[in-house]
């Protein structure tokens, strides 16, 4: 069946609430005009944005601050620089999914593909596919850009608006965006960020992108860059501040032979230092570790292990042995969900270690504001520490997971 002809003063069918004449009319014939393509392209996305802004306006509204929480939950500081905006913006559009897994593009393109102009559908359908990634920079020539992508390898030529004045003989910066592969060349959507790479950046985005994918084999490279854009971003925030990413990075490797014989390579290990053994398990340090980094060896159960940094991950990795062995992730920050139920014991027992030791090393008011490791030091400090928390639990008496940690934390001091 064919479309109704159009006339100048309709409402164009595009959903924009104006005239035809004011809105898609001025796109005929774009496809093929001999304007240059980064420009052309440039147009037709801009148009595109312009029209979802505006038709999705109410619905924009009710759901930009919870979705702006969403995508900024791994960055830095929880705040999106306004520069920054159109990022965001792309995400909301082209990757955010409702409950049946439907964007705001895909469904824009499904009610008005039919009446659209084939340049500006064939933008928009560019736009659905694209994906927010980390690039590095192999070589620049006029206005093209050789690019690889950190997360799957792939080279990309890029067109640009004008030649990018860069030394590459320098250490070349990383850039974050948003490829959109049209007829006639890829192009960026919006915003392109960019960082250097003098101070290691790039290889703690490369290390976490190899981590993540540790983390979520149930997914390939495709699933998580079109789905977890913020995850790409957050790593990139992170690189720009130069700051460590804490994964709460959390695994467990069941009773059987291969636990077995890690509790004798570990205790006769120096790569792990003994700290203690509470409630019938021996918790050891890494060595030289950048952050919070401890196995625990149960005397019947299974072998447990956390860590922050993920340079302290791939430092224990050659000793526990954690694809080979067979460990379990069971929590960790890039895995954006919570651990599963069968999960939840060996999950318990390292929160409970780590909240006992974050309590054991920040200074209380009620100790004259030290910390509980230096009042066990004192004379009849340990008789002290154990009032305190026989206080704590008088006062908890109806919680029992509070009642639990505070059992261990005199299994601790005593």
């Amino acid at each position: 069946m064919k479309k109704a002809k159009l006339g100048r003063n309709d409402p164009c069918p595009c959903g924009s609430g104006k005239k035809y004449k004011h809105c898609c009319q001025v796109l005929e014939g774009i496809g093929t005009t001999g304007s240059v393509p980064f420009e052309r392209y440039n147009t037709l996305m801009t148009s595109i944005k312009i029209k979802l802004e505006h038709n999705y306006a109410a619905q924009i509204r009710k759901i930009r601050r919870p979705a702006q929480e969403q995508f900024l939950r791994l960055s830095c500081d929880q705040t999106l620089p306004r520069e920054q905006e159109s990022v965001f913006s792309d995400w909301l559009w082209f990757d955010m999914t409702d409950n049946q897994g439907m964007t705001l593009g895909r469904e824009y393109l499904q009610e008005h593909g039919d009446y659209m102009e084939a340049p500006l559908r064939e933008c928009l359908q560019s736009l659905n596919q694209s994906y927010l990634s980390v690039y590095g920079i192999d070589s620049a020539a006029g206005d093209n850009l050789r690019l690889n992508d950190y997360l799957s390898g792939e080279v990309q030529q890029v067109l640009l608006k004008e030649p990018l004045e860069l030394d590459l003989e320098e250490a070349r910066p990383l850039l974050l965006g948003r490829l959109a592969a049209m007829p006639g060349g890829t192009v960026f959507s919006g915003m392109v960020l960019m960082v250097g790479d003098d101070k290691g950046q790039g290889r703690f985005i490369r290390q976490h992108l190899d981590y993540w994918q540790q983390v979520r084999p149930d997914l390939n490279i495709a699933a998580l860059r079109k789905g977890f854009g913020e995850v790409i971003f957050g790593l990139f925030d992170h690189a720009s501040h130069t700051t460590t990413l804490a994964l709460n990075d959390i695994r467990c490797l069941p009773a059987g032979a291969a636990a077995a014989e890690l509790r004798h390579t570990i205790a006769d290990s120096t790569a792990f230092i003994p700290v203690h053994h509470t409630a019938g398990t021996a918790w050891y340090d890494l060595q030289d570790s950048r952050g919070p980094a401890r196995v625990g060896i149960s005397d019947d159960g299974p072998l447990l292990f956390y860590a922050d940094v993920v340079d302290d991950i791939q430092a224990a990795e050659p000793l526990l042995r954690f694809q080979e062995a067979g460990w379990t992730i069971v929590n960790s920050q890039l895995r954006l969900a919570p651990p599963e139920e069968e999960h939840n014991d060996a999950w318990y027992q390292v929160i409970r270690e780590r909240e006992t030791e974050r309590w054991l090393h920040t200074a209380h008011s009620e100790l004259d504001n030290k910390t509980p490791a230096q009042v066990l030091a004192e004379a009849e400090g340990k008789d002290r520490l154990l009032q305190v928390l026989d206080n704590f639990a008088a006062r908890a008496s109806h919680n029992q997971h509070t009642l639990d940690l505070l059992a261990y934390m005199r299994s601790r001091v005593a």
